[in-house]
């Protein structure tokens, strides 16, 4: 009786990862886009910031968990973030291009051809062009630098849409000033396998 129930058990099992793997695909590599508002916090006085509109592109591969409802998902993006900071009457767009490398954890949740994600994890950006210098010479930017990301996302087939929030480490080497970079995107991309 035990033999039976853990062959039934173990069958179980078997034609449930053989589903899942069926269905989800263990490695998915895609492309997607994201655009959304960005801007600064800093502990500057007398300096107000203002969003703009920032963007990205680039390509994602994810690695679904067998069985499990994990996954884990590198992204490498060119990235147009920035603000604008404001002194009395005058005003300044801040600029930062970079590249990023975001990897996230995340869990899932589906049926059908629907599934629902939540996500966070670490990005490593590389600043490409900027134009602190046009605020400050003193303002010195790091050129790489780790920060965080969180998210929210969903899954239609081979579709993609995520809602996320993410926000760099102290941007600037100068330890008397923190700048940070705050982004809100939504993303959509397209799993070509």
């Amino acid at each position: 009786m035990k033999k039976s129930i853990l062959f039934i058990v173990f069958n179980l099992l078997v034609m449930t990862s053989a589903t899942v793997f069926a269905q989800d695909k263990t490695l998915n590599f895609g492309v997607k886009g994201s655009a959304g508002m960005s801007g600064f916090s800093h502990n500057l006085s007398g300096l107000s910031d203002d969003t703009r509109q920032s963007w990205e592109g680039g390509v994602m591969l994810r690695a679904n968990i067998p069985v499990l409802p994990i996954y884990v998902q590198t992204e490498l993006l060119y990235t147009n973030t920035g603000g604008t900071f404001e002194l009395g009457e005058q005003s300044q767009d801040l600029v930062l291009n970079r590249v990023e490398l975001p990897v996230l954890l995340g869990g899932k949740l589906g049926i059908g051809g629907v599934t629902a994600r939540a996500f966070g994890g670490v990005v490593a950006q590389q600043v490409v062009i900027d134009n602190f210098s046009d605020i400050s010479p003193e303002l010195d930017p790091e050129k790489f630098e780790l920060g965080w990301q969180v998210g929210l996302g969903v899954d239609i087939k081979k579709f993609t849409i995520d809602a996320k929030y993410q926000k760099s480490a102290n941007l600037v080497s100068n330890s008397d000033v923190s700048i940070n970079s705050e982004q809100f995107m939504v993303s959509v991309g397209y799993f070509i396998w």
